[in-house]
């Protein structure tokens, strides 16, 4: 049974709960087994498999934000079978960065997702875009 856009946004609400439950699991459950996936701070060719490569990020995010939140603002079914989602990543950020945050301040940092589905409303493919402009911050006091 081929899954429509009404499916996709439902599937893409799934995913984005399970994020935020840290539950890793749950999201890989949701993706194909031959998922690819790229975060574009990371670089334009920086396209990886989501098990083994994502999937590892996904893993490590909690230690780093113990506390770490994933909210969705929008869920936009884009066409054929593309959903493009605007999110919210926020914690408590994990040292001091002078002008931007003091250690433990929450930081709240925009993202936008497009995910693809194949006909059995598996996610194929995942893009992230987000302003690095906190964690390069970050990074940088920590030199």
């Amino acid at each position: 049974m081929e899954t429509n856009a009404k499916d996709y946004v439902s599937i893409a609400h799934q995913f984005f709960a399970a994020y935020d439950a840290h539950d890793v699991d749950g999201m890989l459950a949701l993706c194909a087994d031959g998922a690819l996936g790229r975060y574009a701070p990371y670089g334009r060719e920086s396209v990886v498999p989501i098990r083994g490569g994502i999937d590892v990020i996904w893993r490590a995010f909690p230690n780093a934000v113990p506390n770490f939140r994933v909210k969705v603002i929008d869920l936009i079914a884009a066409e054929g079978n593309t959903v493009v989602i605007q999110a919210e990543m926020s914690g408590p950020i994990p040292a001091e960065v002078p002008g931007v945050a003091k250690k433990g301040q929450d930081v709240h940092i925009p993202h936008c997702y497009i995910l693809r589905f194949d006909a059995d409303g598996k996610i194929t493919r995942l893009d992230a875009y987000w302003d690095n402009t906190v964690l390069n911050s970050i990074q940088a006091s920590a030199v």
